[in-house]
């Protein structure tokens, strides 16, 4: 699809096009004017081809609070309330790519396939759960997602009373291997 500097396109404005002869291909970045939005389209020949969603999220704190939400939304969304659609998204899809990460500064939703449909597909799912998780409406996605405290299993031999409680949670165990 080749478009032109001031074309309409669903909602969209185009405010540049040009060559990129560095992938055999043009370049366009477009605005959405209601939302803000910016979007940046490669066209070239690749079989290959992506899609991904992406935030800004400078942290005010070390708390982890996006990374904790990077997982979260991956968990169930309004039209996909299934408990772990990125885990159904692995086994059933062609994807040649599927992942979500956090850095310092931003958030990125990433997907891709060489097949059309599945790419279609895989980029509903992840707008859905990006702009409408479950998170919203079941709480406890974020407390697993993040930490949370827990009372330990009881050790063989120990009495109910000697429980500890201990943190958990999804973002933390992964944090504490990989800060180890």
């Amino acid at each position: 699809m080749n478009l032109e500097q001031g074309q309409e396109l669903h909602g969209f404005t185009v405010l540049t096009a040009e060559p990129l002869p560095e992938i055999d291909g043009d370049v366009y970045t477009l605005s959405h004017p209601v939302s803000g939005a910016k979007l940046l389209y490669l066209r070239n020949d690749d079989r290959n081809k992506a899609f991904s969603i992406a935030f800004c999220t400078p942290p005010a704190d070390d708390t982890g609070v996006f990374h904790i939400l990077e997982h979260s939304v991956l968990c169930g969304s309004e039209k996909f309330p299934v408990k772990e659609p990125f885990v159904n998204l692995l086994k059933t899809s062609m994807q040649t790519f599927l992942n979500a990460m956090t850095f310092g500064d931003k958030t990125l939703y990433p997907v891709a396939s060489t097949n059309d449909q599945d790419l279609m597909n895989l980029a509903d799912v992840y707008m859905d759960a990006v702009l409408h998780p479950d998170i919203y409406r079941k709480r406890q996605v974020f407390e697993q997602e993040g930490w949370h405290l827990e009372v330990a299993d009881a050790e063989e031999g120990q009495a109910e009373t000697g429980r500890q409680l201990t943190y958990n949670g999804v973002v933390y165990n992964e944090m504490k291997g990989a800060l180890s």
